[in-house]
C-alpha cells in the first residue's frame, strides 16, 4: 500500500509540474523528493497507528486429548471424524467392560453381605442392652433382698437362718456375674459392629471405584464439538497414558480469533474498538467484529523455574502482541475451521479520515485471496 501511495504522489506531482508548466531542475525536484517523504511518512504513520493491519490472523478452538480412564481393548468406535456430537449424550467409543462388570458385581455382593452383617449385629446389641438391662434388674433385686435380710437379722437374731443368707449372697454373686456377662456380650457386639460398619464403608469406596471404571468403559462427548485425527481401530488396547491418546476432541461451543500485531501499532487500540476481517477459506468477502481483548504477555517474557540463571544471548522478544476477535456473524464464525487463517484490521478513535486506506486494502486482500491462495 505505501507503494500505491508513493505512485498516487509522483503522479500528482507529475500532474501539478504539466499545469503549472513548471521546467524540472534539480532543486525543485529534491525539494518535492523531501516534501515527498514527509508526506507519505505522515500518511503512513497516521493509517499505521490509526487502523492497524495484521495479515497474522488465525481461527482456533480448544481441543481435548482423548485419554480413557480405564485399560482394555476397544470393542466399537461410535464416533465418526469431524461429525457434530452433543457433550454427554454421543458416544464416542466403547471399551471391553467383562472384567469391570465382573468387579462390579462381586463388591456389590460383598457390601450386600456386609450391610446384613451390620443388620444382624444392630438386633444383637439390641437384644444385648436388653440383656443388660435385666441382668441389672436381677442384681438390683438380689442386691435389695440381701440388704433387707441382713437387717433384719441385725435387728432380731435369728430371724433369718445362714443359710437363707448364704443362698442370698450366692444369688448376688450370681447376678453380678450375669451383670459381668451381659456388659461383654454388648461389648463383642459393639465391636463387632464397629468392625461390620468399617468394612461397609471399604466396599462403599471400593464399589464407586468399581462403578466409576465401568462407565469409563463408554466414553461420550465431554462437550459440543467433533472428533478429528482418531489414532486407534476397534480391537485397539486402550491405555490410560496421556502421552497415548486414541483422538482429539475439539470443541466447538467457543471460537478463537487472534491475531499478532507490532506492540506500538496496539497503543491506540482498545476492547471493543470495530473490525474487519477476512479469510483465505472465503475469498471475497469481508466479515465485521469488534476487539474482545489484548492479551498483554507473550511466552517470550516468561521466565521458567529451573534452578538456572538465564543466559543473556537467549533474552530477546518479537516485539509482538496477541489481539483476541469477535464477529458480528456468529453463524458464519461457527463455520470456519480450525487453523483459517487470514487478515484483520481494526478501526481505533484516532485518524478515522485515515481509514479507509485500511478499508480499500482489507477488500484488495479478500478479493485477491482468489489470485494467491497461498
Amino acid at each position: 500500500m505505501i507503494a500505491v501511495i508513493t505512485i498516487v504522489y509522483i503522479a500528482l506531482v507529475v500532474l501539478i509540474y504539466k499545469i503549472l508548466k513548471v521546467k524540472p531542475s534539480p532543486k525543485n525536484v529534491a525539494v518535492m523528493v523531501v516534501l515527498g517523504v514527509f508526506l507519505i511518512g505522515a500518511v503512513v504513520i497516521n493509517w499505521k497507528f490509526s487502523a492497524p493491519t495484521s495479515n497474522r490472523l488465525v481461527v482456533s478452538r480448544y481441543t481435548v486429548q482423548l485419554v480413557p480412564q480405564v485399560k482394555g481393548p476397544i470393542t466399537k468406535i461410535h464416533a465418526e471424524p469431524n461429525v457434530p456430537l452433543k457433550k454427554g449424550e454421543d458416544l464416542l467409543f466403547e471399551i471391553q467392560s467383562d472384567t469391570y462388570q465382573n468387579s462390579y458385581d462381586q463388591i456389590s455382593e460383598s457390601l450386600d453381605a456386609a450391610n446384613k452383617s451390620v443388620e444382624q449385629l444392630n438386633a444383637a446389641i439390641e437384644a444385648a442392652r436388653a440383656g443388660v438391662a435385666r441382668a441389672g434388674a436381677a442384681q438390683q433385686a438380689a442386691e435389695t433382698e440381701l440388704t433387707i435380710s441382713e437387717k433384719s437379722e441385725e435387728r432380731l437374731a435369728g430371724s433369718v437362718s445362714k443359710l437363707q443368707l448364704q443362698q442370698l449372697r450366692q444369688q448376688l454373686n450370681a447376678a453380678d456375674a450375669s451383670v459381668d456377662q451381659a456388659n461383654a456380650t454388648l461389648l463383642q457386639s459393639q465391636l463387632g459392629m464397629q468392625a461390620a460398619e468399617s468394612t461397609a464403608r471399604s466396599l462403599e469406596a471400593q464399589l464407586a471405584n468399581a462403578k466409576f471404571n465401568l462407565d469409563q468403559c463408554r466414553v461420550y462427548a465431554p462437550s459440543d464439538g467433533f472428533v478429528t485425527n482418531w489414532m486407534v481401530r476397534e480391537g485397539t488396547m486402550a491405555v490410560p497414558m496421556p502421552f497415548s491418546p486414541l483422538g482429539t476432541f475439539v470443541d466447538s461451543t467457543q471460537l478463537i480469533l487472534v491475531a499478532s500485531f507490532p506492540q506500538n501499532l496496539l497503543c491506540n487500540v482498545r476492547p471493543g474498538d470495530r473490525a474487519e476481517l477476512t479469510f483465505k477459506s472465503r475469498p471475497g468477502e469481508v466479515f465485521t467484529g469488534a476487539v474482545e481483548d489484548i492479551v498483554q504477555a507473550t511466552g517470550e517474557g516468561q521466565f521458567a523455574v529451573t534452578g538456572s540463571l538465564p543466559s543473556a544471548a537467549s533474552l530477546g522478544s518479537s516485539g509482538k502482541f496477541a489481539a483476541k476477535f469477535v464477529m458480528d456473524d456468529t453463524e458464519a464464525a461457527q463455520l470456519l475451521a480450525v487453523g483459517t487463517s487470514g487478515n484483520v484490521v481494526i478501526y481505533t478513535n484516532h485518524g478515522k479520515a485515515f481509514h479507509v486506506i485500511s478499508k480499500v486494502v482489507i477488500r484488495m486482500n479478500a478479493w485477491l485471496y482468489y489470485l494467491l491462495p497461498f
